[in-house]
């Protein structure tokens, strides 16, 4: 027989829905699909802490700026959650910072005083070949997809543990799966991504903390907007570049905020999944 403990489950929720009462904390959920995923979870029910920055680490990203508006989107996603009676609140978080990570899991202990589900929902993409690219791009493009995953997953398990366990679920990608001509850097951070999650789900299966990804496809966020402007050819619009990536789906449709929002919910309910990497892609990553 194995010595290794048993692992320990969370509690199963009670009362109006998996994810009633819950505490959930969304980093990167001012936006895109992060926001979806805050506001699905608000509408079953969870107290829902969103996210987000107003500062990114460079401007090696899809808004090519270092100052963005996700803390004020998140703010502003919170009092529209608010006066519809759900319980959201808007936190001001850089997660690829450890200091102002370990203030985010300060003030939602201080808040909440318990924490059930991490989303880490956030990331950036960069277009440049290899050849050309510089160290700095490449380590910047990969701290801000990775090492945030790393800090606000080491920072968020002592309390996720402190109820007898919880739910950390990581955005990946397709391109975390396959690579890209171009995205090189992105496609090493989000296979990263998929690592890290099956060695933390590993660490603390014993502790009840259950670790899962989703790999969104094809959706039309900023990230996506900025990749048409890199991929559009000549004499061709950026709707036209669009509807020809969809010959890149096997189900010839695109994903929605909302599909990758379903699955979040479902491995953060799911208590005997852990250890994944999910492809929520219309069969872009099928073997």
């Amino acid at each position: 027989m194995s010595s290794t403990p048993e692992a320990v489950l969370p509690p199963a929720p009670t009362g109006g829905g998996e994810h009633q009462g819950r505490v959930v904390l969304v980093v990167g959920g001012g936006k895109g699909m992060g926001r979806a995923v805050a506001e699905a979870f608000a509408l079953r029910g969870a107290r829902v802490a969103v996210a987000d920055t107003n500062t990114l680490p460079s401007a090696y990203n899809q808004y090519r700026a270092q100052k963005v508006d996700g803390f004020t989107a998140a703010t502003a996603l919170a009092e529209e959650l608010t006066a519809r009676g759900l319980d959201v609140t808007a936190l001001e978080a850089n997660a690829a910072d450890e200091d102002s990570v370990r203030a985010l899991l300060a003030e939602v202990e201080r808040v909440y005083g318990r924490l059930d589900t991490v989303v880490n929902a956030f990331g950036v993409t960069h277009v440049c070949p290899v050849e050309q690219m510089e160290l700095t791009e490449f380590n910047r493009v990969v701290e801000g997809n990775l090492n945030g995953v790393f800090l606000v997953s080491k920072h968020a398990l002592k309390l996720l543990r402190a109820d007898g366990g919880g739910s950390i679920v990581n955005f990946s990608s397709v391109s975390g799966r396959s690579g890209f001509a171009k995205v090189a850097h992105y496609c090493a951070a989000k296979f990263g991504v998929i690592g890290f999650t099956a060695a933390l789900a590993l660490e603390e299966a014993k502790n009840g903390v259950r670790v899962n990804a989703v790999c969104p496809g094809m959706i039309r966020t900023a990230m996506w907007d900025y990749l048409l402007d890199e991929f559009t050819r000549p004499g061709e619009t950026r709707d036209e570049c669009w509807e020809r990536m969809r010959m890149m789906i096997p189900q010839r449709e695109f994903q929605q905020p909302e599909d990758i929002a379903e699955t979040v919910l479902h491995l953060a309910a799911a208590r005997r999944v852990t250890g994944q990497a999910i492809s929520v892609d219309g069969g872009m990553s099928a073997p």
